[in-house]
């Protein structure tokens, strides 16, 4: 058997590597607070929808915020009401809020740069509705 030679090394796959990389790092500097995965997954049902771009309908997730201990657990659910339009359940001793609602990578940047929030997880719903908590804190 003859083995062939790919030009470029291994056939461009060095290159997706470094691309990967590049992006990874992106979501650290943009998004620390955000799981990678719910990132993955807005730009990807934006980008086969068309939606989502600024001035686009947003897409509907539920999405787990979980914030330092000590934050006042009506006035984040006040303000939450106020940004979404939607009540949060609270869990976790006021330290995990769930939402089902609208969501942009805008949103996701505004709710990263709080200093109270501690990691932020979600799943496309679809506007199904809320299916509850599902992830845990990583301790």
């Amino acid at each position: 058997m003859k083995k062939t030679v790919i030009e470029g090394g291994r056939g461009g796959v060095d290159e997706v590597r470094r691309k990967f990389s590049e992006v990874r790092d992106a979501y650290k500097n943009v998004l620390p607070k955000v799981d990678p995965a719910l990132i993955n997954d807005i730009l990807e049902r934006t980008r086969a929808s068309g939606e989502g771009g600024e001035g686009e309908e947003p897409l509907s997730y539920t999405i787990e915020v979980f914030t330092k201990e000590g934050i006042d657990a009506e006035a984040a659910r006040q303000y939450i009401i106020s940004k979404t339009g939607m009540a949060p359940a609270i869990f976790d001793k006021g330290t995990h809020y769930v939402t089902n609602q609208k969501l942009t990578l805008e949103m996701l940047k505004e709710i990263s740069d709080s200093p109270d929030v501690v990691e932020v997880h979600g799943s496309f719903c679809g506007g199904v509705g809320m299916r509850g908590a599902y992830f845990e804190r990583r301790w």
